[in-house]
């Protein structure tokens, strides 16, 4: 069985489906997806939501894609708003307005393993950006959280890294990945 391959729906445009790489052996890309079901995935960190993640199924090579519902952190079952609150409060970005509500223990678990994932990943983010971010030492997570934020919303960072650079925030995916960079496809 191959592995699933994510998209982050916000990517798509209204209504459409992924579309399977050019490295897939079988089709080269030029075969349209078929509707293959969904499952249910948390969107809160203790489990009390969940959302419809819907799958399609390549009819050639049988791998399958997920769609992560708009919103949603790959890989993560913290909302973006809410990491991006989290974040924001951690390194004292959080406006004058109303405080969101403390996090919870599981929440602070979550936001300190994406920190730790983050930091590692402060240089190649900062080559992407380019000029757009400051010059700073490269495991300054706090200045390179504030550089980014001033870039705009992390539900827009998030876009701009998986249309234009292929990745995302906090790792690089298999899916994200140009296809000349990726392993290939078994047969």
């Amino acid at each position: 069985m191959l592995p699933t391959v994510q998209i982050f729906e916000i990517t798509l445009g209204v209504g459409e489906r992924p579309c399977p790489g050019r490295d897939c052996p079988q089709c080269g890309g030029r075969v349209r997806l078929q509707k293959h079901g969904s499952y249910h995935r948390y969107c809160e960190v203790d489990g009390s939501r969940s959302v419809v993640v819907q799958r399609y199924l390549c009819p050639r090579c049988e791998r399958t894609w997920s769609v992560i519902p708009a919103g949603m952190m790959p890989y993560r079952s913290m909302p973006v708003q809410r990491f991006e609150q989290l974040a924001d409060e951690r390194f004292g970005l959080a406006d004058g307005g109303a405080r969101p509500p403390p996090a919870t223990e599981k929440e602070d678990g979550c936001i300190r393993r994406a920190m730790q994932k983050l930091s590692k990943r402060i240089p190649l983010l900062h080559g992407l950006f380019g000029q757009q971010l400051p010059v700073f030492g490269n495991t300054d997570i706090c200045r390179f959280w504030r550089a980014m934020r001033e870039l705009g919303p992390t539900l827009d960072t998030l876009v701009r890294l998986a249309c234009e650079f292929k990745t995302s925030l906090l790792l690089c995916y298999r899916s994200l990945l140009p296809h000349w960079e990726r392993e290939p496809t078994p047969t």
